[in-house]
C-alpha cells in the first residue's frame, strides 16, 4: 500500500504543477502565486525516502468524496484518479478553533475538512509548505478568514463564490485558480452542490488561519 499511495500522491502533485504551467497567470495576483506554488513544491523532498504513509482518519464531511472526486474529472482526470486512489488513506480533519457556533452555522463541521499531502498530517512533512484538499458540503459560508500563509486554491468542482476583503463575492467555476496574498481576509461560499478544491500554502505555515470579525 505504501508503494501505491506514494504514487498517487506524486500523481496528485504532477497534476497540479502540470495546470500550472498551462495557466495564464492572470487575475489578482495569479502570476504570482503561479510561480511561487511551482517555486516552492519544487524545493520539497518528495522522494520515495522521504514519504511517510500518513494515519488515515475519516470525519463525516468525507460522504462528499465520492460526488466531488467525480466531478473532479471534468476538471482533471489524473489527479481526480490519484485522490481516489488515496482518499481513504489520508488523514482528514478539521481545524480546532472551528466550530458551529463560531461559523454561525449548525452543521458546519459535519460539512467541512481538509488532508495534507505535504505537511504534518500528510504523505511528506513539507519544508514550510503545506498542500493538500480541502471539502466543504452544499449551502455553507467560510467566513472571512485570513493566516500569514499565502495561499493558493484551485476549485475542483464548481461554482462557487470567493470574496477578499471587504470586496463582493465573485462566482468562480470549477478549475479556475485563486490566489491569496499574505493576511489577505477571504471568505468563501457554496453553491447547491459540494466544494473540493485543492490549496497550497508556500511559506509562514505554521500559524492557523484564524476568523475575522464576527
Amino acid at each position: 500500500m505504501s508503494d501505491y499511495l506514494h504514487g498517487a500522491a506524486d500523481q496528485a502533485l504532477s497534476a497540479l504543477a502540470d495546470a500550472l504551467r498551462r495557466s495564464e497567470g492572470i487575475g489578482h495576483g495569479l502570476g504570482e502565486g503561479r510561480a511561487e506554488v511551482l517555486r516552492r513544491l519544487a524545493e520539497q523532498d518528495l522522494s520515495r525516502a522521504a514519504f511517510r504513509p500518513p494515519e488515515p482518519a475519516r470525519i463525516p464531511a468525507c460522504r462528499h468524496l465520492p460526488e466531488t472526486v467525480g466531478a473532479a474529472i471534468m476538471v482533471d482526470a489524473a489527479l481526480a484518479a490519484a485522490l481516489a486512489g488515496m482518499e481513504d488513506e489520508l488523514h482528514w480533519r478539521r481545524s480546532e478553533d472551528y466550530s458551529d457556533a463560531a461559523m454561525g452555522q449548525a452543521g458546519f463541521m459535519d460539512n467541512y475538512g481538509h488532508a495534507e499531502i505535504i505537511g504534518s498530517h500528510g504523505c511528506f512533512a513539507g519544508d514550510d509548505f503545506r498542500l493538500g484538499f480541502l471539502l466543504l458540503g452544499p449551502g455553507l459560508h467560510y467566513l472571512d478568514h485570513a493566516h500569514p500563509a499565502p495561499e493558493l486554491y484551485w476549485p475542483l468542482t464548481g461554482p462557487s463564490d470567493w470574496r477578499r476583503g471587504d470586496g463582493p463575492f465573485t462566482t468562480r467555476q470549477a478549475g479556475e485558480m485563486i490566489w491569496h496574498r499574505p493576511h489577505e481576509v477571504h471568505a468563501t461560499r457554496t453553491h447547491d452542490q459540494p466544494l473540493l478544491a485543492l490549496w497550497a500554502w508556500t511559506r509562514d505555515t505554521a500559524e492557523p488561519a484564524r476568523l475575522v470579525g464576527g
